[in-house]
């Protein structure tokens, strides 16, 4: 017993004086984390002042800053991670998920999958009617719009969602409505969603990867050429067709197709899962000479280079309609000029607006509605709509108003409306931009919570056979028009 304790003291003074020797002095090189964390600036006594000490800044920010910068800390991080994948199937990396036979998935395409993100016919209706809008526009000047849905794993793969996700009890989901509404309009789009599935029985090698969130880069490859193949089709213009001269079999997951596994942060590498990775040659010699504009999400990050400088003479990546790649993960991006919206899509021969089945409720992340007010400037929305807008693009607040619909058993598209409608209201004096009719709106909202004003116009609406939609819009233009009067 004694041999023990004597053992074991030098060894337990041992692990707590190494951590601060790893830390002020590294002697082991540890892997850096992967995925979104915050890294704030390493602890120096130069960021004490007076005035920070006395408010508790100092105290509260530069013990955070050491312990995020503890030797070793990575390496715990990495065993507490392994643990709990290993025996409880746990992953620690938010927002993702391990499905059957280690499948992993983002939850966000699961839900989209489901349903439960779905946003309503009525601002689909509106979004399409818009685009389509813009693409006869842009046809006047013989520049085509395609719309390209990408594939998602979750749809995919619904096989392996975990069965608390209840995939054989889903709804009508937000790509199902798009790609119906947009056929029915007419639309010049291309669903590369349908293409896989049509091939998921006959593909000689996976179309997605056990552990990545986009599509595997096999099936990279045959959507670029599929792409490709349909510019053309459109254009009437010759484009490059992508064929591999071989393929490398590798026995392990290869760069993207690896994405959501570098994620989780473990010890030891998840088990290991074939990949295929074609070596392209083009069959033409000649470069494609259109000019093109890629307004898309993550998913064209695998084509950007290895396929998009062959299919076009110049193409510009607008990366999520947010920032210019390859810029986009700069600290801080280069963000997208949108200035003069209308002269910057008129020098492009060709517009791809890619959208992946996660991103759909984010309606094209403004693009249908600020081209739509580029081509007509006589055209004003609403402070309300905006906001709207808003809360499905930011990932969080849109979250957030799944949950409370859930919880309130409201139709998501009911809940983002009356969540604007409070935002609008509480913030309106301090809005810019307000016009005749955000006034108008804003009278609406007013009315309506009245009791007393709103039943008095209730009972009118019915006495005179009128809708109370039209009573209330009626009702609020008297009211403004006697304000402005006065």
């Amino acid at each position: 017993m004694k041999i023990i304790k004597f053992i074991l003291l030098p060894l337990i003074l041992l692990c707590l004086a190494i951590s601060p020797v790893q830390m002020i002095y590294p002697l082991v090189t540890e892997m850096p984390l992967k995925g979104f964390f915050d890294h704030p600036p390493a602890p120096e006594l130069k960021f004490f002042t007076w005035q920070r000490w006395f408010s508790s800044v100092f105290q509260d920010e530069f013990s955070k800053r050491i312990n995020d910068y503890t030797g070793f800390r990575i390496s715990m991080i990495r065993l507490n991670n392994q643990s709990d994948y290993s025996l409880f199937g746990l992953t620690h990396a938010l927002g993702f998920l391990e499905g059957k036979e280690q499948y992993l998935f983002e939850e966000d395409y699961i839900h989209e999958y489901t349903g439960k993100y779905f946003i309503g016919t009525k601002v689909i209706d509106r979004k399409l009617s818009r685009l389509k809008n813009v693409m006869d526009s842009l046809a006047a000047y013989k520049i085509p719009l395609i719309l390209v849905f990408e594939p998602g794993k979750a749809s995919f793969y619904p096989e392996y969602i975990p069965d608390r996700f209840h995939p054989e009890k889903r709804s009508k989901s937000n790509y199902t409505c798009f790609a119906e509404k947009a056929e029915a309009l007419g639309l010049t789009c291309l669903d590369l969603n349908r293409y896989f599935l049509q091939m998921k029985d006959t593909a000689k090698f996976p179309l997605f990867s056990r552990y990545g969130m986009h599509w595997s880069l096999y099936g990279a490859h045959l959507a670029a050429d599929k792409l490709s193949q349909y510019i053309g089709t459109v254009t009437g213009r010759k484009m490059p067709a992508f064929q591999h001269t071989k393929l490398h079999h590798s026995p392990n997951s290869l760069g993207t197709d690896y994405d959501i596994g570098e994620m989780l942060n473990l010890v030891c590498p998840l088990p290991p899962t074939p990949g295929v990775y074609p070596l392209t040659r083009f069959d033409t010699m000649a470069q494609g000479t259109l000019a093109g504009l890629i307004v898309a999400d993550s998913y064209y990050v695998n084509m950007v280079e290895s396929y998009g400088r062959k299919m076009f003479g110049r193409q510009d990546y607008w990366y999520y309609y947010s920032s210019e790649y390859p810029h986009q993960n700069d600290f801080p991006p280069v963000k997208l000029d949108k200035s003069d919206l209308r002269a910057k899509l008129q020098k492009y021969n060709v517009i791809l607006l890619m959208v992946s089945e996660i991103n759909l409720h984010c309606c094209f992340w403004n693009f249908a509605d600020e081209a739509y007010l580029a081509f007509h400037p006589e055209v004003q929305d609403s402070q309300l709509d905006k906001i709207e807008n808003s809360i499905r693009i930011d990932r969080e607040w849109f979250r957030f108003m799944v949950k409370k619909s859930r919880e309130q058993q409201l139709p998501l598209d009911e809940m983002i409306r009356t969540n604007a409608e409070y935002t609008f209201s509480s913030n309106y004096d301090n809005l810019p931009g307000k016009t005749y009719w955000d006034s108008i709106q804003h009278l609406i909202l007013t009315i309506r919570g009245n009791a007393e004003w709103y039943a008095q116009i209730t009972k009118n609406a019915r006495d005179q056979h009128m809708s109370l939609d039209t009573a209330l819009m009626l009702n609020a233009i008297y009211s403004y028009s006697q304000s402005k009067n006065k």
